[in-house]
């Protein structure tokens, strides 16, 4: 087993606390407790919802920030541990935000009057744990919606399947997949990719890759095909349907369901083989985050790295969005910062 088992952990390795760090400039913005509302400078992961609100994840909670006001959406029972770690958000096709936690199962954010755009409405957390529902496991990295709406929800100990039913609101049905009762190899899951032909693709913390059509599982891992490393804690599909792979220490991988090319250090510009987070553009341009080395981008032929607001410091990167500008959303240790080549916008 690998020395770090959750991946979170590394985030001491650049902490970038104040603005002042950094000299503002056209193409960079960066927001942390020092200028804004955010209620943390650990920014574990960022969505961006229908309407351009921004959605951010920390170590304290979850605050949206629409453009000029900052909204924290802290949980508001007495019952409850006023924050959590939100290590993913995921926005489904009815702008629901769902968030998976390091400890406190998977939530999402219910607006009993449906007035979501509203900074002062008042809202509800719905909660999914091992005590009220199947959730395998508390520790939830990875939250899927497949093109019928089911979530598919990665956890430390399971991947659970949340069916939606044709019965109207509350039809649902739960399916655990373990090693022991399906070909899932490896129970830590860390990442779930859906692609167009609604196939699953399961990123494991130990036992490589699978994928799973409904019926038949497959499964890649270093013995049997390209995969550099079965410690899998990044993934994402691009336009083209290949599916791009960031392992704990092998770098980076691209499938394409029948070639294998693997990108580390040695073999190209990447700049980190610790690959934390990954993100494709509009123009299927890849964005890599790394854990203590930037972020860089690859557009099938040439690399290119950033340095975040020119401050020559290494730096995590744990999460990256873009927005309806073609701002790109950058999740950090030190706060979220805002960049865009020709000027933010």
């Amino acid at each position: 087993m690998k020395a770090f088992k959750y991946i979170g952990t590394f985030l001491f390795v650049a902490l970038l606390y104040c603005s002042s760090c950094f000299s503002q400039n056209n193409q960079w913005r960066v927001y942390n407790t020092s200028n804004s509302d955010i209620p943390d400078n650990y920014i574990l992961s960022i969505g961006i919802d229908q309407n351009d609100n921004k959605w951010m994840g920390t170590r304290w909670g979850i605050v949206k920030y629409d453009g000029e006001n900052w909204i924290k959406y802290s949980k508001n029972s007495t019952k409850e541990v006023e924050y959590t770690s939100i290590r993913n958000i995921t926005i489904d096709s009815a702008g629901q935000v769902w968030t998976g936690t390091w400890g406190d199962g998977m939530a999402f954010l219910r607006f009993p009057m449906g007035n979501q755009d509203d900074p002062n409405a008042k809202f509800k957390w719905i909660y999914y744990k091992e005590k009220n529902s199947a959730m395998p496991h508390n520790v939830v990295k990875a939250i899927c919606v497949d093109k019928k709406g089911n979530k598919w929800i990665g956890t430390e100990e399971g991947l659970l399947l949340m069916e939606i039913l044709d019965w109207g609101e509350g039809g649902l049905r739960w399916k655990t997949f373990y090693t022991s009762n399906s070909g899932l190899p490896h129970d830590a899951v860390y990442n779930v990719a859906v692609d167009k032909f609604n196939n699953k693709w399961i990123g494991t913390f130990g036992g490589g890759l699978a994928k799973f059509d409904g019926i038949n599982w497959t499964i890649y891992d270093i013995k049997n095909s390209g995969l550099p490393d079965n410690y899998i804690i990044s993934m994402v599909i691009d336009h083209e349907q290949v599916l791009w792979i960031g392992t704990y220490s092998g770098g980076l991988a691209r499938f394409d369901g029948t070639d294998w090319k693997v990108f580390k250090t040695s073999n190209s510009e990447l700049p980190d083989n610790v690959v934390y987070s990954l993100a494709v553009d509009t123009e299927n341009k890849l964005w890599i985050g790394s854990i203590n080395s930037g972020m860089a981008s690859f557009d099938g032929s040439i690399w290119k790295t950033y340095d975040i607001m020119n401050s020559g410091k290494p730096y995590t990167v744990s999460a990256i969005s873009f927005d309806k500008k073609g701002n790109l959303w950058i999740g950090t240790g030190g706060g979220v910062a805002v960049y865009n080549e020709d000027g933010i916008k």
